[in-house]
């Protein structure tokens, strides 16, 4: 049934209503509608396409907005929730999307006249029917009904067809807000369950697998990288986790100029500073490695820049024969002159192993001078770091059933060496951090829990996918069941927000 009003007379049961009999007669004949698929426009948001299912199932698409590219989807279903955003090809599966609800205008305006907060202000008739304009303060401001603070709504409402028509915020009560204008309702035209749900476009990815926190995304990678360093790559973790690689290791790579000898800060007649990269050769047949190591403009650059005068860099060993499944260890130190002007650089590592051209071997690290000034070297201790993330923020598993998702590990500067993952469980309605030993959850009966890998050695600026797989014994009780990711790196630890898995009747 499609809806659409246009000027004439009218008469019947819903003229001249008052407010009490406006509410009955709207809410009642909105309570009819199950379903509708609508289009809007909003002043704040663009051209919306909206639609609504009942009980809570809802679908908006960005057509037209200067916010979100063309496109661009909040979903939720009886079971999930999901956002997709158009421009970067990325999406996010959570237990809920809690502020899409907002923008079903329809329920917001039943809501406030079930709660009696509206005054009729004006009338109209049109396309044979008589509209009510009503007007809801919330003064000074309020977020009862908008997503965003609000002082005063109007709204235009049809009683026979239970709809609601163009609608109009203000905050403050003066200055118009948003304007939201509905080109297209169609109710009660059994939407399909599939509309509700995101199937991921071609090409597509998880957006914790491009998300690198502190990472500054470049596209100057060199056509000799291994695709496992590139950011925002694809699953290489198996060659991660197999072929030879190295890196970085250590403390910051900083250079401090100064020696404290109890009373005083003295300049060092040599300030100087290592680091270690670490050779891990695996599966490689006996053979040698060389490595070359060049200052370059920053992260995944190669091409090599002059050092500055009076500047050395050198590694010791810089070759040697390597022998398969050995773990080999190089100093990285840098000298420089006390009158040396300069604050930070980047080097840049490559590693050249005989006959073994697909070996991970290259990598970045910075360094930085500390001349005693406040601040000299923070940079180092920020920017750069490790990170994790899940590739969704929720898992649905039926009775007796099991599944999986992934978490990915993206390796910061310097985090070449062993990293670990487990999960732990925390409340679902965790708003705190961090939480102790008291407060977690026992761990569910009938939920097991696994990580592939849980333990492995990784190295600097690349990305593992990591699978968590959960089997729901078919005595588990449907509902919510929350758990936290525990990330070790060789430069730090975190433990990250709920993952909620929700467990659903089995067959």
């Amino acid at each position: 049934m499609t809806f659409s009003l246009l000027s004439g007379c009218t008469s019947g049961q819903y003229d001249n209503l008052s407010a009490g009999e406006l509410k009955i007669q709207y809410l009642e004949n909105a309570g009819k509608i199950e379903d509708y698929q609508s289009e809007y426009s909003s002043s704040k948001d663009g051209t919306i396409l909206f639609d609504w299912k009942s009980p809570a199932e809802y679908r908006m698409e960005y057509m037209d907005s200067k916010k979100n590219a063309p496109g661009t989807l909040l979903l939720m279903n009886k079971t999930t929730g999901v956002s997709y955003d158009a421009k970067e090809n990325t999406y996010k599966i959570q237990p809920e999307i809690a502020y899409l609800p907002r923008h079903d205008y329809q329920a917001v305006i039943q809501r406030a006249v079930r709660d009696e907060e509206f005054k009729i202000t004006n009338t109209k008739t049109a396309d044979g029917r008589m509209l009510y304009e009503i007007e809801i303060l919330t003064e000074p401001w309020s977020d009862k009904y908008t997503d965003y603070i609000s002082s005063k709504i109007e709204a235009w409402i049809d009683p026979k067809s239970g709809l609601v028509w163009n609608i109009t915020t203000y905050y403050p009560s003066d200055t118009v807000n948003d304007v939201i204008e509905y080109n297209r309702i169609e109710v009660n035209t059994n939407i399909p369950e599939s509309r509700f749900s995101l199937f991921p476009p071609s090409g597509s990815k998880p957006r914790g697998a491009v998300e690198k926190p502190g990472i500054i995304k470049t596209e100057n990678y060199s056509d000799s990288l291994h695709p496992a360093l590139v950011s925002g790559s694809t699953d290489y973790t198996s060659d991660l986790l197999t072929l030879p690689i190295g890196g970085f290791n250590g403390e910051r790579f900083l250079i401090y100029l100064f020696d404290y000898d109890g009373t005083k800060w003295v300049k060092k007649p040599d300030p100087s500073a290592s680091i270690n990269y670490t050779f891990y050769s695996r599966n490689m047949k006996p053979g040698t490695v060389k490595y070359k190591i060049t200052r370059v403009a920053g992260l995944y650059e190669t091409s090599p820049l002059p050092l500055p005068r009076n500047f050395t860099v050198t590694i010791e060993p810089d070759e040697f024969k390597a022998e398969p499944g050995k773990t080999y260890t190089s100093k990285v130190t840098a000298h420089m002159q006390p009158d040396l002007d300069y604050d930070n650089l980047w080097l840049y590592i490559h590693a050249d192993i005989e006959e073994l051209p697909d070996a991970i071997t290259d990598d970045w690290v910075r360094v930085a001078i500390n001349d005693g000034t406040p601040m000299s070297g923070a940079g180092l201790y920020h920017f750069y770091q490790g990170s994790g993330d899940y590739a969704q923020d929720m898992l649905v598993v039926p009775q007796g059933k099991t599944g999986v998702a992934q978490f990915i590990v993206h390796t910061g500067e310097l985090d070449t060496g062993i990293v670990t993952m487990n999960l732990t469980t925390v409340p679902c309605n965790l708003n705190h951090g961090p939480i102790g030993e008291d407060e977690r959850p026992s761990w569910p009966k009938g939920i097991q829990v696994s990580v592939t890998p849980e333990k492995f050695t990784a190295r600097s600026f690349a990305d593992y996918f990591l699978d968590m797989s959960f089997y729901v014994d078919s005595s588990v009780k449907p509902g919510d069941y929350c758990f936290s990711a525990q990330l070790r790196t060789p430069t730090g630890g975190f433990d990250f927000a709920p993952f909620t898995l929700r467990v659903i009747r089995g067959d």
